[in-house]
This record gives C-alpha cells, sequence and structure tokens, in this order.
C-alpha cells in the first residue's frame, strides 16, 4: 500500500509549529527584559532628581531614559510581531476608515492640519483585520513623518479599486530612497535613522502577508512610496 501526503500541508503544519515557538520564546524574552528595563528607568528618574539640571549627569540620565524608551518600544514592536496570526479579515470601507485613523493619528502626533492630504475614492473595499491595518498604516505614516519636510501636504495617503484589488499608498516628500536600500527596507532592525528601532516596516510587511496582502516601496526620483496591494 503506497501512503501519497501532501507535501505542501506539511510545510505550512511545520511552519506553524516553528512560529509557535517563535512567539513563545519572544513573549519570554520580552518578559525578561521588561522587568530589568524599568528598573533601569526607575533608577535614571530617581537620579534625575538629586542633579542639577544643566549638569554633564543630568545630560547622562536623559541619555539614559531615551534608550530605556527606546527598547522599551522595540519590545512592544517585538509583541506585535508575534501576534500577526491573530487575524480576523473582514470587508472594511477605506473612506470611513481611513477619515476616523487620520483623525487619530493627527491628534496622537499633535500635527497641524494639511500636512496630511487624504485621497480615497469613494466605495474602495479592502479584505484586512481592522487592527492589523490601523498598525500598518501607523507605521508608515510615522515613517513618513520621520523622513517628510512637515510642510503642508508633505504626507499624501491614498485609496483605489484596480480590477479585484485595493491599493492603499502613502507618499512622504523626503528624500528619495537610494536603490540600494529599497531591498533592504522591511529588513529587521535595519534603520537609516537613530530614532527608529528598526521594526516599523518590518512589522508593517508582516502584517501585510498574514492578510494575504504585498507591502512594497515604489522607486521614485523624489520622495517615497509604499503601497500597500489587498484583496476586495
Amino acid at each position: 500500500m503506497i501512503v501519497l501526503e501532501d507535501l505542501s500541508e506539511l510545510e505550512q503544519e511545520a511552519q506553524k509549529l516553528k512560529l509557535a515557538a517563535l512567539g513563545r520564546l519572544t513573549a519570554n524574552l520580552a518578559h525578561e527584559i521588561r522587568n530589568p528595563l524599568s528598573a533601569v528607568g526607575h533608577a535614571a528618574q530617581l537620579l534625575a532628581e538629586d542633579v542639577p539640571r544643566d549638569g554633564p549627569a543630568s545630560r547622562l540620565t536623559r541619555i539614559i531614559e531615551d534608550n530605556v524608551a527606546r527598547l522599551n518600544r522595540m519590545v512592544e514592536d517585538v509583541l506585535l510581531l508575534n501576534r500577526r496570526d491573530r487575524l480576523v479579515r473582514e470587508p472594511i470601507v477605506l473612506a470611513a476608515f481611513l477619515a476616523d485613523f487620520l483623525d487619530e493619528f493627527q491628534g496622537c502626533e499633535r500635527l497641524p492640519d494639511g500636512l496630511i492630504e487624504g485621497e480615497i475614492e469613494g466605495g474602495v473595499v479592502a479584505a484586512f483585520d481592522r487592527t492589523h491595518l490601523h498598525q500598518i498604516l501607523w507605521n508608515l505614516l510615522r515613517n513618513g513623518l520621520r523622513h517628510c519636510s512637515r510642510a503642508p501636504g508633505s504626507i499624501r495617503i491614498g485609496a483605489r479599486q484596480v480590477g479585484e484589488k485595493c491599493l492603499v499608498e502613502v507618499y512622504n516628500d523626503g528624500a528619495p530612497i537610494a536603490p540600494d536600500l529599497v531591498a533592504r527596507l522591511f529588513e529587521p532592525f535595519f534603520t537609516t535613522d537613530s530614532r527608529g528601532t528598526g521594526l516599523g516596516l518590518h512589522i508593517a510587511r508582516e502584517l501585510a502577508e498574514a492578510n494575504q496582502a504585498q507591502l512594497s516601496c515604489l522607486a521614485r526620483d523624489e520622495g517615497a512610496l509604499f503601497r500597500l496591494t489587498c484583496d476586495t
């Protein structure tokens, strides 16, 4: 008797087991890192209260606090990446979703009116997990803020339907991305900005792929354009 098995199913099952093991590892690491980070941050705050604000010791405590905050953001990013397989795809009407999203983003970042412009076609629907889409766009706009001129319209977000696909695009008017860097943008921990963790774009792409979508950066002579292509 010959038994035939679908190798693709076996590979998918192996991938699920691998991701589950990786998820447990990252969750445990994040927990173990958080506790000492919290202690370091608290110690730095107490130390800052006992040193002159304009002295060299004050500058050192600020460096400690800034780096503790950066590491905390990195831990949060890793935990978010671990939750990429928890999704509920649903049809999302993008005009309403993006209007609410932009109001929230501009309020949280305290941005002036007009810095971000929206160009959303009416009736465009994306099949996506709502939380994942929110996080992807948040990461893309935060990335855009770090590189744009902050002039009116320096960030533009648009959505349109092309055939059976929905395209969501985020543009910023910063310096064009060198061709040799485009391929590395989505690598984990790769960043050209000392303020970033190097995980934002990587997480955005991982969440996109979890929703059977593609996130790419398009080559341009000016600015940077990111395109999310997903099902409708």
